[in-house]
């Protein structure tokens, strides 16, 4: 069967189905209520016709009864059995009648209209055939009349008549089927007309419909075969209809359609291969671009530049002054780096374009087409890197991000785009890892490098799952008395396989990984469950955690140690969140929210490394600080000969502020006699104690206690 493909024709099939649908209904309900109205008509005409009979054989029933009784008073009067016996044989010779019984004012018998009246002087009520002294009952089809015989206003005796009026009640029963008989017929034909009648005008509806709908929809089947046509290729097709209804405005509105598709197809092929932030080539666009450059340097037996660029601490601000703030920051210094290329004439030597595109999140790349040395390459990165070190200023606020860039050279670092792209993301990494806001250039032990980094970070996953990881405390001592107050809790990684791992090559890598968050969260879990234990041997002894700069702006992390020291009871003042000057610095206003709520929740703030960083009078008197730790690097230089001033004004400044200080990296006697004397009050180094596990500070507390009460 063919299948309906014009509209026309499924509407009007449509229309055909819903109208036999209701036709239907239609015919069903008028056939349903002509039932009912003919069979309503036809009971109801029996009963009235019935309930007529029954009065007319009533009344004539009553008039025998009355004229035989008036015959009867004179014979009943005087007794005289022969006339009264002739009456009633007279009566009695009547079609239908059962009985006539003739009975004295006693209601006994007198006569039956028999000769013998073998029943004379019995009693009414003895006798079967009355059914009682009711003046009239129906029995089934019998009517029964009961006829008082008065004389002067007295009553003599009782006239008995039964009547069977089974024949014309039989009659009546006839008359009444073959009434059904004839209107059942009479609506069979009716339903038979009715049907015929609903097909024919349902097959002219039909037709009418299809008709109409074949007109209507001529001008949309043209559209769509034009529609088709130009799907197929043919341009020459125009949608313009003759016509100004509403199929004439939808042909005049698909012809301005196609010629705006015309028009902007070429604008649609350069928005593919953009990228919506910053407005600069994407991912597509570079591949594209990269594989034609390196075809271009094979003919030409040219070197090509790959410049592989990651913003630093981008997430931070994504963290802290939202995805909004973070991707003006990415529309900035996408319109820095392009102004720096046109203003150094890095160009596609073919097409003139700058050679610039984001490859996705805060990640870009530019090429550099044939340069003579590396170094040309390597003075580009620097002054990429100047550029993005310069402060942002967006919606009245600064931000500073550094960059760490990565340098791949063709054919020197690979064949092929994929590989020379691949190098540079290892160099950029390389890059990052030492130290950031600096560029790398491709070497081939990098690769050696990256698997050791991924090998560490898979580690450290499995150190979590495993409990491989334990801490290690180095005891802070009060210089006045020699005193341990306080141990700083380290973290450290006893591998299966390879022993003991140096905090410097995992702890670097996990803060920036997503590990960052999990780790903290477990040292921060053991930290407090040892802190607990040694209050009760020590009250008031205190613990400090480090807290990195990525940590430190995830809310996650604020609300987790807040809610910790909580759950677990912490005394306050007890636990210390150690936390360097350049996390804290970079971001200060939500480092000060984060701040405060651990201050308050009872946790003392210590700027770690204190003289390395960001040092300003402003942001320590801007953040809730309890301490300074004086960077190693200051109390190694100490001696008896030497300067002290520098160390002598960090403590000043602590003291006018009000903060404690505890001096790093004490090795030897002098440096000890030193920082004392310049009035730190806390020290803490190699010189004093070297960092033990819980197993060992808990029993040297127990001694110091000891001495202290003897």
């Amino acid at each position: 069967m063919k299948p309906l493909r014009s509209l026309a024709d499924r509407l009007t099939l449509s229309f055909a189905l819903v109208a036999c649908v209701l036709v239907t209904i239609l015919m069903l309900t008028l056939l349903s209520a002509f039932g009912r109205f003919n069979q309503f008509t036809t009971e109801s005409g029996q009963r009235h016709m019935s309930e007529v009979l029954k009065t007319q054989l009533e009344q004539d029933a009553a008039l025998l009864t009355d004229t035989l009784s008036a015959q009867l008073d004179i014979p009943l009067y005087h007794l005289d059995l022969t006339e009264i016996g002739k009456q009633l044989r007279q009566v009695q010779a009547q079609p239908g009648l059962d009985y006539v019984l003739l009975f004295d004012h006693e209601l006994k018998l007198v006569h039956d209209g028999s000769e013998a009246v073998a029943d004379y002087g019995r009693p009414l009520e003895s006798i079967d055939q009355v059914p009682g002294d009711a003046e009239q009952a129906w029995v089934d089809s019998t009517l029964h009349l009961f006829k008082p015989i008065q004389v002067s206003n007295q009553t003599i005796g009782q006239l008995a008549l039964a009547v069977d009026f089974t024949r014309a009640l039989e009659n009546l029963t006839a008359h009444s089927n073959a009434i059904s008989s004839e209107a059942a017929q009479k609506q069979r034909q009716l339903a038979g007309q009715l049907v015929m009648g609903s097909v024919i005008l349902l097959l002219l509806a039909l037709l009418f419909t299809w008709l109409f709908c074949r007109r209507l929809f001529r001008p949309l089947r043209q559209l769509a075969d034009k529609s088709l046509r130009y799907g197929e290729g043919d341009k020459s097709i125009s949608f313009r209809l003759e016509q100004t209804d509403e199929l004439g405005q939808l042909g005049n509105a698909l012809e301005q359609m196609r010629r705006s598709l015309e028009q902007s197809h070429h604008q649609t092929t350069q928005l593919a291969y953009l990228d919506n932030l910053t407005q600069l080539p994407n991912r597509h666009w570079f591949q594209q671009s990269l594989e034609r450059l390196l075809q271009y340097s094979e003919r030409n037996g040219q070197r090509l530049g790959v410049v592989f660029i990651d913003l630093d601490h981008f997430k931070e601000v994504n963290d802290t002054a939202g995805h909004d703030m973070g991707d003006l920051l990415l529309f900035e210094a996408a319109a820095r780096l392009r102004n720096l290329l046109l203003e150094l004439n890095v160009c596609d030597p073919e097409t003139g374009e700058v050679l610039l595109a984001r490859l996705g999140g805060d990640e870009f790349v530019t090429l550099y087409p044939a340069p003579e040395r590396s170094d040309q390459v390597a003075e580009l990165a620097g002054k990429v890197a100047a550029t993005l070190d310069q402060p942002f200023l967006i919606d009245g606020r600064y931000f500073n991000i550094s960059s760490s860039i990565g340098i791949t050279l063709y054919p020197d670092d690979g064949a092929s785009s994929s590989e020379i792209l691949k190098n540079a993301d290892i160099a950029m990494y390389a890059a990052k890892q030492s130290g950031r806001n600096q560029y790398a250039f491709f070497s081939p032990q990098m690769n050696q490098e990256l698997y050791e980094r991924l090998e560490i970070l898979q580690g450290v996953r499995t150190a979590l799952a495993e409990s491989q990881f334990h801490l290690e405390y180095q005891p802070v001592i009060d210089l006045r008395n020699g005193r341990i107050r306080a141990a700083e809790a380290l973290l450290r990684w006893n591998h299966p396989e390879q022993g003991l791992i140096s905090p410097a090559r995992f702890i670097p890598l996990i803060e920036d990984s997503d590990l960052m968050e999990p780790v903290t969260r477990w040292v921060a879990h053991q930290a407090i469950h040892d802190l607990l234990e040694l209050q009760a041997l020590y009250p008031g002894f205190a613990i400090s955690i480090n807290i990195s700069g990525a940590a430190l702006h995830q809310a996650s992390t604020r609300t987790f140690l807040t809610e910790l020291i909580q759950t677990r009871g912490v005394p306050p003042h007890c636990l210390s969140i150690e936390l360097t000057e350049t996390s804290m610095i970079r971001h200060l206003d939500d480092c000060r929210d984060t701040l405060t709520q651990w201050k308050d929740a009872g946790i003392n703030i210590w700027i770690d490394d204190f003289g390395t960083g960001y040092s300003s009078l402003s942001y320590l008197h801007q953040l809730p600080i309890d301490g300074l730790k004086i960077d190693r690097s200051f109390i190694r230089e100490l001696r008896p000969e030497s300067d002290h001033s520098l160390v002598e004004s960090i403590v000043t400044l602590a003291r006018s502020m009000k903060l404690k200080t505890v001096a790093e990296g004490i090795e030897t006697d002098s440096q000890l006699a030193c920082i004392t004397a310049l009035g730190s009050h806390y020290g803490q180094g190699f010189g004093l104690y070297r960092p033990m596990r819980y197993s060992s500070l808990k029993p040297l507390l127990e001694q110091q206690c000891t001495e202290t009460s003897s």
